[in-house]
């Protein structure tokens, strides 16, 4: 994700660490450049070791543990993530509702998927279909952490095969050029799901250009979209 420019928008950060903690220095890093670009307003730290009731205050099980706005993380995470939920953040600042993620669809997908609540984004997908583009912006954005993505991955299984995944062919096709390894074999795997035979040209493009490198795992994901698509 790309830097946002500094604005007098940016969020206030919050950041829970402790002395013992191997993951905590990276992450401080990251934040500490997020103030320096502007795209954070202000970073608290606090240290467990001289704040032990903090673990409570924010009912906190394990560090290090990152509020950005209303977002909250929890171990290791990349820049890009931090990144993320900041212009979330902003975004909901400027509707002017700090306080719930009703108005933006996909930073609720993002909490509900990293939760575990899987059944309550497949509801509302069923409810209005429409709501699928909230889990593709998510299945595109490098910065979804991993709970999201593996909570995107049952979305998709529950959709397999329906007019709904099928619509979203152009777009996986799309995703499966993009730059982010992950990204492009989330792409690939779904595609397979799609029943829709023309998911294949993207598919023998992949594999053709997988050829020139030598990631094995995507050319097994695309083998077996492949070998899915010609069978359905």
């Amino acid at each position: 994700m790309k830097n946002q420019s500094p604005t007098k928008h940016a969020p206030k950060a919050l950041m829970l660490l402790s002395s013992s903690c191997s993951f905590c220095p990276s992450v401080l890093d990251s934040l500490s450049k997020m103030i320096k670009s502007g795209e954070l307003s202000s970073l608290q730290i606090l240290n467990l070791e001289q704040s032990p009731d903090a673990m409570q205050k924010y009912n906190v099980r394990s560090v290090p543990w990152v509020r950005i706005g209303t977002h909250e993380l929890t171990g290791s995470q990349t820049l890009e993530t931090f990144q993320q939920r900041a212009q979330w953040a902003m975004n909901e600042e400027e509707q002017g509702d700090n306080n719930s993620n009703k108005n933006n669809p996909v930073a609720n997908f993002d909490f509900l998927l990293s939760e575990g609540q899987v059944n309550k984004v497949i509801d509302s997908i069923k409810k209005d279909e429409k709501a699928i583009q909230a889990v593709m912006t998510l299945l595109g954005d490098s910065g979804t952490v991993l709970s999201t993505r593996i909570g995107i991955g049952v979305v998709f299984e529950e959709f397999s095969g329906s007019m709904l995944l099928k619509s979203l062919t152009p777009e996986l096709g799309k995703l499966s050029q993009h730059e982010d390894n992950r990204i492009r074999a989330d792409a690939f795997h779904y595609l397979g799901m799609t029943a829709d035979k023309s998911a294949i040209a993207f598919l023998e493009t992949g594999l053709e250009k997988s050829k020139n490198n030598t990631d094995e795992e995507i050319k097994e994901i695309i083998t077996d979209s492949l070998e899915a698509l010609t069978n359905a």
